[in-house]
């Protein structure tokens, strides 16, 4: 249950980035390594637990016993929706949550050059105004060709 209990949430702010970073699912045969590539699905077409107006999902997300415990309420969702699902709250975004590694995979490596990761923005912002004294770039915490530079140096 280690691997299989991994969930990764990924906040989408539109459904045009999730397409873009899942533009095909590769699924590897047991016994070989052929390639099967499925049509990705619109985002509107993913399965999702009945969502209010406006509020999305955030009384789902709100109860008592979800809040204690996260991880049941996450089991629980994916025993009726499946391995990949979605979820909308407000500020958030739509988020994919993930539960198979494979898929996990497959995600990061569709995100390309300069993966578009949510929070990044303030950090940047701040160190590129108020401690750009202190700061010749944003390092590994922006989603520009500044991160791609250090990441492709450090990781050489």
């Amino acid at each position: 249950m280690a691997l299989h209990s991994l969930v990764r949430v990924r906040n989408m702010k539109t459904g045009t980035t999730l397409l873009s970073r899942c533009q095909s699912t590769v699924t590897m045969a047991d016994h070989g390594s052929a390639h099967t590539k499925q049509k990705p699905k619109p985002l509107s077409e993913m399965p999702s637990p009945p969502a209010w107006p406006i509020v999305g999902h955030l009384p789902i997300m709100m109860k008592k016993e979800n809040q204690v415990k996260l991880d049941k309420m996450f089991e629980r969702l994916r025993e009726e929706h499946g391995d990949i699902y979605r979820l909308y709250v407000p500020g958030q975004g739509n988020m994919v949550i993930l539960f198979r590694p494979e898929d996990i995979k497959t995600m990061y490596a569709s995100d390309g050059k300069i993966p578009k990761l949510p929070g990044f923005n303030m950090f940047e912002f701040i160190r590129k105004t108020s401690m750009k004294d202190r700061y010749t770039t944003a390092g590994l915490i922006n989603n520009t060709q500044d991160w791609y530079d250090v990441r492709h140096k450090v990781q050489q």
